[in-house]
């Protein structure tokens, strides 16, 4: 073979190697990512809420192994369920409109039975709901404050008031099971009749040496200047008399937080660290709760709790020692709008802050 070709073919497969070496195969080229782009929504995507409201971690809603008070969410009602040593106790059921929410939201919390259904008075914001209470749940007593009364809501719930099971309670009268203990704090043996609602029924509940006030629909009677609770009369002076020690973490505020909800007399007697209102709009004039009641809880260091922004609200105890929270978590903003209501005196729908 000449040397000629030999050296052609060599010089080719250099040619060969040198190309693979330096280019290689080619492949398509990746864009860098464009981070200014925004992710397409998905079809069923649904706009954030405008305001910061956190929803608290879900709540265990099995029955309570020790004590538990929940001051549930009915509107412009009170409806308070309190469960402890295998007891369940509701302290009024809320008006009409919210029976069928307050039967989903005891049934969600594995209800079943009532051991007791306290029945405050006759006012339909309290007890309009008794009704269907009465119809979806087997009651084993009921409470009233003994007074009769002639009007619609209070004769539509007769036909469920078995007499065998219904007792008319007044100040002093009480039940226990176990380490739980309700106390009767009004009516007055004698009734007040100063108004319609200075009769409806006041509870201490206490389980061990832990214990919360539980007012209703009463007020301190007679007051009615710029700052009401300065009045010390009515329920307040009957209660704070009487022997039965008032001092107690957790106050539910009576009247859906009024301005003569509650005296100073009793909040210096009673020393509330917690303070529940349960309140929802009440039109047309929007009046509770009051900014002069939320300023009188906050100058006794009461940290106010309202259910119409927070949702239900419970408080838990072993005995001794208690914990608070609520279905939407009390953040800083809800801080900020409540002291905004204490010190400008505005009006708690159309303070600056609101929700």
């Amino acid at each position: 073979m000449s040397a000629r070709p030999l050296l052609f073919g060599l010089m080719l497969a250099g040619l060969l190697l040198l190309g693979c070496l330096i280019g290689g195969p080619q492949t398509p080229a990746v864009p860098a990512p464009d981070y200014n782009q925004q992710p397409p929504s998905p079809s069923n995507a649904t706009s954030a809420p405008s305001s910061p409201i956190t929803p608290a971690p879900s709540a265990n809603l099995s029955a309570p192994s020790q004590f538990e008070i929940v001051f549930l969410n009915v509107s412009m009602g009170d409806a308070t369920l309190i469960r402890a040593a295998n007891r369940t106790v509701l302290f009024d059921a809320g008006p009409a409109e919210q029976a069928p929410a307050l039967v989903s939201k005891l049934r969600a919390r594995g209800v079943s039975k009532l051991d007791l259904l306290v029945l405050s008075s006759n006012d339909p914001a309290f007890v309009g709901g008794a009704q269907r209470i009465m119809q979806e749940f087997p009651v084993d007593a009921v409470w009233t404050n003994g007074l009769s009364y002639s009007d619609l809501t209070w004769s539509s719930l007769q036909p469920y008031l078995d007499p065998a099971k219904t007792r008319a309670v007044a100040y002093g009268d009480s039940q226990s099971w176990g380490d739980f203990k309700l106390e009767v704090l009004n009516p007055q043996p004698i009734p007040i009749r100063t108004s319609p609602e200075a009769d409806s029924i006041v509870l201490k509940a206490s389980y061990g040496s832990f214990c919360a006030l539980l007012f209703s629909n009463s007020v301190a009677a007679g007051a009615s200047s710029a700052d009401a609770g300065t009045v010390f009369g009515g329920v307040d002076s009957k209660i704070i008399s009487g022997p039965v020690p008032l001092a107690c973490p957790v106050l539910k505020v009576s009247h859906h937080g009024s301005a003569n909800a509650a005296s100073f007399q009793l909040l210096e007697k009673t020393r509330p660290e917690q303070a529940v209102i349960s309140v929802g709009p009440n039109p047309p004039q929007n009046l509770y709760p009051e900014p002069t009641l939320i300023r009188r809880l906050m100058l006794r260091n009461a940290s106010v709790w309202t259910t119409d922004r927070l949702g239900d609200i419970t408080v838990s105890s072993d005995g001794s020692t208690y914990s608070i929270s609520s279905r939407v978590a009390r953040d800083s903003k809800y801080g900020r709008f409540i002291e905004s209501v204490a010190n400008t005196g505005a009006s708690y729908w159309s303070a600056p802050s609101r929700r």
